[in-house]
Order: C-alpha cells, then structure tokens, then sequence
C-alpha cells in the first residue's frame, strides 16, 4: 500500500485542485511531511489532516481562519499540537473549537454549534487509497487488466469481473465479450460463454473469433449443424484463420458430410502447410478420399 502520496495523488485521494493544497502549504495549516529534490509528499496522518481541513472549509470557515484559531490555541495551551488529525473538531459560526485534554477550547468564548468528528477519517482515507491504487479508471484499463488475468485458472474470476467492467464503461467493446467467454469456456460454463459471444457478434456482426468461438460453444452443446453455420461466418469475416477449416471439416465428419468434411481438410493444409497437426490431416483426407472412391 501507498506510504507516501504526492501532491496530484492527494488531491486525487481527496477530490481537491492542488492549487488548494499548496495554499495550505504556503500558510502553514498542512504541510506535507517529507519534501525531496524539490517535491513534496503526504504520509497517511498528513492525508487526515487535509481530510479535516476541507471538511472545515466546506462547512465555510477560511483555512486562513483555521489557523489563525490553532496558533492562538498553541499560544495559550502549551504543548497543543497543530495536528488535525489527533483533534475532535467543532464549528461554531466562524470559529474553531478543538478538543483538546478532554476540554473544549476556543480561541474566544462560544457554543458548539456543529460537530466534526474525524475518529472515522482514516478508514475512509484507507478505502479512498486503496481505490486510486487500484481501480483502472477506462474501459481500456480494465480490458487490459482482464488480460493480465485470463491466463491463470487461479484469476479466472478476476479476469471476468475486470472484462464486465469494461463492457460497463464501453458496451460497444466486442473485444472484451469475446475474452469474458472464452474464459467461461475454460471453466465450462458453456452458457454464459455462448451469451457472450453472442453479445460480441451483436456489436461486431463478423468478428471471426466471436463466431469461431460461438462455434466451440455450441458444439461442446452438440448443436452441430448451428456449430456450422457459425463457424462459416468465421471463415466469411476472415478466410486466412486455419482453426476454422480445421473445425469445419471435423464438424461436418460428425454430421456424416464426407465431401465437405474433404474439401475443407484440404482448405486446412492449404491455409497452414506446416501445421503440426498436418500428419493426422492428411491421413484423414486419405481416409475420406478412400471412403468416396
């Protein structure tokens, strides 16, 4: 996890411009705890404190005030720290009441009128953290995270949740339908697999591995002669993909289509002369071409 935070990472983290954080800076109400090589960095505590002073800024004190009313209480209360975080915070019209020793202090005399409670500010920092680290922002990211995830059974789930997301952010995003099914395909989940493919050809009505993969799908279902007819529109959408002669001609052996089963095993020998599965096809076409003798 996050250690240190620059200043753009806590502006991020917080919702603000930098221009406010600097302006802190420059007044002395939040500096931040490490500066080097002419940068600057937030620890966690320093993330609480800038949490704290725009929670006072929005209920409209001026942060020039909100220091005025922490050097006049440091005046008055030796070893009073000028460290939001640590405070129990009150607002009252325009001015600061700090809990400080189990007392209630002002810089002037007034009555609690709001309550800022920042007991809860480091959990929601810690969440807020842990979300800029992590979360992809753009479809793009989460396709990309997606595939750094399909790969491994162990991350399958991952990799379904990172593509859902990118289809959230970009529904016309076929790509990411595509990937999302073949990974419901290694689990077997062959429904959801053929409702994702599906989906993937309503955006992009000749994406050839969309239909190949529609193909598998509904062939594992043996719905053989469907199975076909999608793996024709692969070989329509691109005539170069050796995979769809290969299955083709095996699909259309089951269906007990001999002649087409030939022609499309010599399409396959033709489109990838140095297959490896190049011995078993050319015994089938002999096989096959005995067979129609």
């Amino acid at each position: 996890m996050l250690t240190q935070f620059s200043r753009s990472e806590a502006a991020r983290v917080l919702n603000v411009k930098e221009g406010r954080l600097r302006y802190w800076d420059r007044i002395g109400l939040v500096k931040p705890s490490l500066r080097e090589k002419g940068k600057c960095y937030y620890d966690f505590q320093d993330l609480i404190c800038l949490r704290t002073a725009q929670g006072l800024v929005d209920e409209g004190l001026s942060a020039s005030r909100i220091k005025q009313s922490i050097v006049q209480l440091k005046a008055k209360f030796p070893g009073f720290e000028n460290r939001l975080s640590s405070k129990r915070i009150y607002v009252f019209g325009n001015r600061v009441i700090i809990s400080h020793k189990n007392r209630l202090i002002d810089s002037h005399s007034g009555q609690l009128l709001f309550k800022f409670d920042v007991d809860d500010l480091a959990g929601h920092i810690d969440s807020t953290v842990e979300k800029l680290e992590t979360r992809p922002r753009s479809a793009e990211e989460w396709f990309q995270r997606g595939l750094s995830q399909d790969s491994d059974p162990a991350t399958y789930d991952d990799a379904i949740h990172s593509y859902k997301q990118a289809v959230k952010l970009s529904p016309s995003l076929a790509g990411a339908y595509v990937n999302m099914g073949t990974v419901y395909y290694k689990q077997k989940r062959f429904v959801d697999a053929q409702r994702c493919f599906r989906l993937a050809i309503q955006r992009e009505p000749y994406h050839s591995k969309a239909a190949f993969n529609l193909g598998n799908v509904l062939d594992e279902l043996n719905c053989t002669e469907e199975a076909v007819q999608w793996y024709e529109r692969a070989m329509e959408a691109d005539p170069t993909f050796p995979d769809v002669y290969f299955n083709l001609a095996a699909a259309n052996e089951k269906l007990g289509n001999w002649e087409t089963a030939l022609r499309y095993w010599k399409a396959y020998l033709q489109c990838d002369e140095k297959s490896p599965h190049g011995k078993i096809v050319r015994k089938r076409i002999k096989l096959l071409e005995a067979e129609l003798a």
